[in-house]
């Protein structure tokens, strides 16, 4: 079984929560009953029960060409239906490592 959520502010689209598992899951443990554990009152959700490629390639920690990446993932919510906006950034630095100059 597979099943992504995110968990956001539906006036802003600040993404509260978002996470994936995959493997024998409750299939009981629907959004709202998580929202509620984990204190999300009043927040909207969307939910892959299946994985799609298009946004796990999106969420990967590597692009396609295999580089590291920090993703960050908003929801724009000015539409219709929300829709996930991703940016990617370079991976940040363990403290005490020194960047090389090139």
């Amino acid at each position: 079984m597979f099943r992504r959520r995110v968990f956001y502010d539906a006036a802003t689209g600040a993404v509260l929560r978002c996470a994936m598992a995959e493997g024998c899951l409750a299939g009981d443990y629907t959004a709202e009953r998580e929202a509620a554990v984990l204190g999300l009152s009043g927040c909207a959700y969307m939910e892959w029960m299946e994985p799609d490629a298009a946004v796990e390639a999106a969420f990967a920690p590597v692009d396609a060409a295999g580089n590291a990446r920090t993703v960050t993932v908003t929801v724009d919510v000015s539409g219709l239906a929300p829709q996930l906006i991703f940016s990617y950034a370079p991976p940040e630095q363990e403290s005490g490592e020194v960047q090389e100059d090139a």
